[in-house]
């Protein structure tokens, strides 16, 4: 086994275990099985490890829930995209001829499993698939896409599986990001209060989505990775004469009264079927930024902007301990938008954790607070945003309304939320190699037949 194969194959399977420290500036930051690190205790109420190197204390979380989700993403990373080997993660890989059906294998250099890349969509129902995503864009409610499968013959949520798995494979197919934004989101689904909870991911410069997910997992968790509603802290009461940074310090006090900081509550999630699985939104995000890392985006670098939620700097800086190790990749909390010119009008510690939080203002008045966790923040201030995520997300929840998509089962609204998100990156204007914007082609081509 090469250096190389070595290391990735060490990677993959450290990463399994999320029982680590997550100090930015700690030595065992990402480090599984340290000597230094104490499991199972309780300082403040709920189960919990400590690291006496920097004495942190994070909440112990369910390894065996988050191996499962994890390899589920890999074995789909591999099989759509070949930049991953599905048994044990490794990225180094080599051609390896061909399988009977003509697809190209792959054989993996660490473990020396071969494979061969799925197809997402089966070919006899190609045809079917594009007419739903046609009609799709052409506003047809829900009912009218579940009446096309039933006249091929086809059940609809086979057809969802493929236009997800599609959609995953056009995300997936791009270059990889050096500069991020991640903010989470609530979708409706078929029952009265039932919510999906999920995580997006875009690229900061061209404003494409990288990723999707949401809490929704097609196998059966381990209770204890499973989601329940939960005694969260009281609702956030914003008032008029809040800025950014009122919001943020609001927010940590929030933190601060949950029973867990790592547990929050999105309401009901009632599902019908027993083949799948709400995960806990901190499972979702670990295995959310372990695709972002399998797909290799910030292996250069960068910075990852992320939504004001206290989990997500954890499982974000978990993930990319290494690049946050060698000072590479910083991470920063964002609350509220700006336009145009901005001046920083005030400088504030917030929370459990003192973070520094610095607010900027525009000519407007609109403000928008940031707190850079780790690393050196190269983005100027003016593009320290993350307008990119919540565009996408306006753009998903959107169109769900207006399709009466809620009306689906939560893994139709699961499988709808990456198709509308990989149409969403259509939509874009494409930045050509002379620094012109030019209109995608999607918003010239019809698609209505």
């Amino acid at each position: 086994m090469d250096r190389i194969a070595r290391f990735s194959f060490f990677v993959a399977i450290q990463m399994l275990d999320l029982n680590v420290c997550k100090s930015g500036r700690c030595k065992n930051l990402g480090v599984p099985n340290a000597k230094e690190y104490e499991y199972n205790i309780r300082p403040l109420g709920f189960l919990a490890m400590r690291c006496g190197v920097c004495s942190a204390t994070p909440p112990m979380l369910d390894n065996e829930s988050y191996g499962l989700m994890r390899n589920h993403w890999q074995q789909q990373v591999a099989l759509l995209s070949g930049k991953r080997c599905p048994d044990c993660g490794s990225h180094s890989i080599k051609r390896f001829g061909q399988s009977s059906n003509g697809k190209q294998r792959l054989q993996c250099k660490a473990c020396q499993k071969t494979f061969s890349m799925r197809t997402p969509v089966m070919k006899g129902q190609q045809q079917l698939v594009e007419q739903i995503k046609n009609a799709l864009f052409c506003g047809e409610e829900g009912e009218s896409l579940i009446r096309l499968a039933a006249e091929k013959g086809v059940h609809f949520d086979r057809a969802c599986e493929q236009l997800k798995r599609q959609a995953q494979e056009s995300m997936w197919r791009g270059e990889p990001s050096k500069f991020m934004a991640s903010t989470v989101f609530t979708l409706p689904y078929k029952g009265k209060g039932n919510q999906l909870w999920g995580i997006i991911t875009t690229d900061i410069e061209s404003g494409r989505v990288l990723h999707i997910s949401t809490s929704l997992v097609p196998m059966v968790l381990p209770e204890s990775g499973q989601y329940q509603p939960c005694a969260d802290a009281p609702p956030l009461v914003v008032e008029i004469s809040d800025s950014a940074i009122d919001l943020a310090q609001k927010q940590e006090q929030r933190f601060l009264l949950r029973q867990q900081f790592d547990r929050c509550d999105f309401g009901v999630a009632s599902l019908g079927s027993n083949k799948h699985s709400h995960a806990l939104p901190v499972l979702t995000a670990h295995a959310h930024f372990a695709v972002l890392n399998m797909l290799n985006h910030g292996d250069d670098g960068g910075a990852h902007l992320l939504s004001h939620e206290v989990f997500l700097r954890g499982a974000c800086i978990t993930q990319f301990s290494n690049q946050v190790k060698n000072q590479q990749m910083s991470l920063a909390y964002v609350v509220g938008e700006t336009d145009g010119n901005i001046r920083l009008s005030n400088v504030r510690k917030l929370g459990w954790w003192q973070n520094h939080w610095q607010e900027f203002r525009d000519s407007s008045g609109a403000s928008k607070a940031f707190s850079v966790l780790c690393g050196n923040m190269d983005l100027a201030p003016e593009a320290i945003s993350l307008i990119t995520a919540k565009q996408a997300v306006s753009f998903i929840e959107q169109n769900m309304s207006k399709l009466n998509l809620a009306q689906f089962t939560a893994s139709r609204v699961d499988s709808f939320a990456a198709v509308l998100a990989a149409r969403y990156n259509h939509e874009l204007p494409v930045v050509e190699p002379n620094g012109l914007r030019m209109e995608s082609d999607a918003q010239h081509i019809g698609v209505c037949l």
